[in-house]
């Protein structure tokens, strides 16, 4: 014989708000002298204890620094318990010289941090409802990392932490008993700082003499473009490039590097022009600084 059984998923309701008055009496009927008689029992009651459970991440695992910059590290804090708690902070830097006292909280929820908005926290004390998450910043002096570095917030219940199923007697809502869920009540994110590394950039001017002396772009004039290439430390392979423009020709013997003239043709210097490029090959630099590339155009 088949048996098919069907088993129906009940939906999850939602917890009992710590500190709710569970109350329940009894009643007993009988009947007597021809009628039906009614006996209550005694009424018990029994307030919901308050679980004690709460979740910390970081939002940005790992942030990069910019030295002159003032980093906003975000960590998400949520209590999970069922009653509303008072939570401490505790913020940890794995380098010493970075200071970590200064937590804001994110009031108006947009994620980013508003010195005029969202305020400090004075003491490191969070207040959660039952369920409700908060974003809190860890605010950093950028200048202060000086290599790369690790951000640890614990975030642990004002009632008590410890092994899960520990009772606190009348530490949780409305006097109830506070019992420590599977989190211990004390939980622990952390965020890895990093270094940003600086990026070598190219910027381009150009200055304009026409025939007539003036600084008119107008047919004839000489075009000198200037090029500066800041180098913030080692680089391999530099090449600086640069296409004449249409519209102008190539002024033969333009070419300098550093206020030092280069040949156009390919040769021992670093330099080569032509019609339709100049190109400058730098090639491995062993430490940081500044190149200058001059060369100029005449307007057809």
């Amino acid at each position: 014989m088949l048996l098919l059984a069907l088993v129906t998923a009940m939906p999850a309701s939602a917890a009992v708000p710590a500190g709710t008055p569970i109350v329940n009496t009894a009643a007993l009927t009988f009947e007597a002298n021809g009628s039906t008689q009614r006996v209550a029992s005694n009424t018990v009651t029994l307030l919901a204890a308050e679980l004690l459970d709460v979740t910390i991440q970081a939002e940005r695992p790992s942030v990069a620094v910019q030295s002159a910059t003032q980093l906003a590290v975000p960590f998400l804090v949520t209590n999970s318990g069922n009653g509303p708690q008072t939570f401490a902070l505790t913020i940890a830097s794995s380098q010493q010289a970075i200071a970590v006292d200064r937590v804001a909280l994110d009031r108006n929820r947009d994620a980013t941090f508003d010195a005029a908005g969202d305020p400090t926290l004075a003491p490191l004390t969070l207040q959660l409802a039952a369920g409700e998450q908060a974003r809190i910043f860890v605010l950093i002096d950028g200048a202060q990392v000086a290599a790369a570095a690790t951000i640890t917030a614990t975030v642990t219940a004002h009632a008590g932490s410890g092994a899960a199923g520990t009772v606190f007697a009348g530490a949780g809502a409305n006097g109830s008993d506070a019992v420590v869920g599977a989190t211990g009540a004390r939980a622990s994110a952390v965020s890895t700082l990093s270094l940003a590394v600086a990026q070598p950039t190219l910027a381009k001017s150009q200055t304009v003499k026409a025939p007539d002396g003036s600084s008119w772009a107008i047919r004839g004039a000489i075009i000198t473009y200037t090029l500066v290439a800041d180098l913030p430390g080692p680089t391999r392979g530099v090449t600086i490039d640069d296409p004449i423009p249409a519209g102008t020709a190539y002024l033969a013997d333009s070419l300098a590097l550093d206020a030092v003239a280069l040949s156009d043709r390919a040769d021992a210097d670093p330099g080569t022009a032509d019609a339709a490029a100049i190109h400058v090959r730098l090639g491995d630099l062993a430490t940081a600084g500044s190149h200058i590339v001059q060369f100029s155009v005449r307007i057809l």
